[in-house]
């Protein structure tokens, strides 16, 4: 059986990124893949801004090791976030320095890094305000995905499968039904 780790980084529970993560795991569990759904904002394992006196010396606390347990026993995981100032939300950056740490994510192999979640495939579902053709003229979907891919997910032996950026999501919904038929 299929495991899925959905990471939804949105502070409103009835957000698009909400409905985007519902129906992928609407789609996964006719599938019969075993779905967990982590929602950085409402956790009861929420973990305070990063800090560190050495890199090198991290203590490990109980919330990395719950959100660790759940990377490790994830097949694919999936993110799903709006974009916001040519980023992701702070919380899913936070997220990444506490729980791809070295040692479980990295390592270093002859000053060189070596990831260590080989094997596990990742998905990415963000949204954005503008139209989908600026952030293409700009180049910003390149250099979110390129970020993604290179720096985070392949930096620590994942792989990219899928990364999804749908643009001109507003208040109103006018698009939202579409952009759900593209989920599969």
């Amino acid at each position: 059986m299929k495991n899925i780790l959905i990471i939804v980084a949105h502070p409103k529970q009835n957000s698009f990124s909400f409905a985007m993560a519902n129906k992928y795991k609407e789609i996964s569990e006719k599938k019969n893949f075993k779905i967990e759904i982590l929602d950085l904002y409402r956790d009861e394992n929420q973990q305070p801004f990063f800090t560190y006196e050495n890199a090198n010396e991290l203590v490990v606390t109980k919330e990395m090791k719950y959100y660790q347990n759940s990377i490790s026993n994830a097949d694919e995981i999936v993110f799903v976030f709006p974009y916001w100032w040519g980023s992701m939300p702070a919380i899913l950056k936070n997220f990444f320095d506490w729980n791809l740490s070295k040692g479980f994510a990295f390592k270093y192999v002859n000053s060189r890094p070596k990831g260590l979640l080989q094997g596990k495939t990742v998905k990415i579902f963000t949204t954005t305000g503008a139209p989908h053709f600026i952030y293409m003229l700009t180049g910003a979907n390149r250099r979110l995905k390129n970020m993604f891919k290179e720096q985070i997910i392949e930096f620590c032996g994942m792989k990219l499968t899928e990364c999804n950026i749908f643009g001109g999501v507003d208040t109103s919904a006018k698009n939202t039904a579409k952009i759900l038929s593209k989920i599969r």
